[in-house]
């Protein structure tokens, strides 16, 4: 586990370097000749960080929601009832995403619960 680990981080660290590079070339085609104010550096450069942020998080929400579909109990009568994923877009603090979620049905209670994973 922790060779995959370091594979993985170090896997990452490089596609980061990678990203930087492209950013940088895109701001600087965008800017034009002109040497820009540091603020003109950093706003464009925080935007592209919560991008990053927003797209990990939709990956890895859809990656939970899609290991947790065994039925689940529900929280009234423990009836054990199908999941499902349904989409809907959240706010976080990096701004919308789109966000899976795992929804059950009891047929029985009449009633939709999120399942707890």
């Amino acid at each position: 586990m922790e060779a995959k680990q370091a594979r993985l981080e170090g896997k990452l660290d490089d596609l980061l370097d990678q990203a930087a590079g492209v950013a940088a070339e895109l701001q600087a085609l965008k800017q034009g000749g002109r040497a820009p104010h540091y603020d003109e550096i950093e706003i464009p450069a925080h935007e592209t960080g919560q991008e990053l942020s927003r797209k990990i998080q939709t990956a890895r929400v859809r990656e939970v929601a899609a290991e947790n579909l065994d039925p689940a109990g529900c929280p009234d009568c423990g009836c054990r009832c199908p999941v499902e994923t349904k989409d809907r877009t959240v706010h976080s603090m990096d701004g919308p995403i789109d966000l899976t979620e795992t929804v059950a049905y009891c047929r029985r209670c009449r009633r939709s619960f999120f399942p707890s994973t």
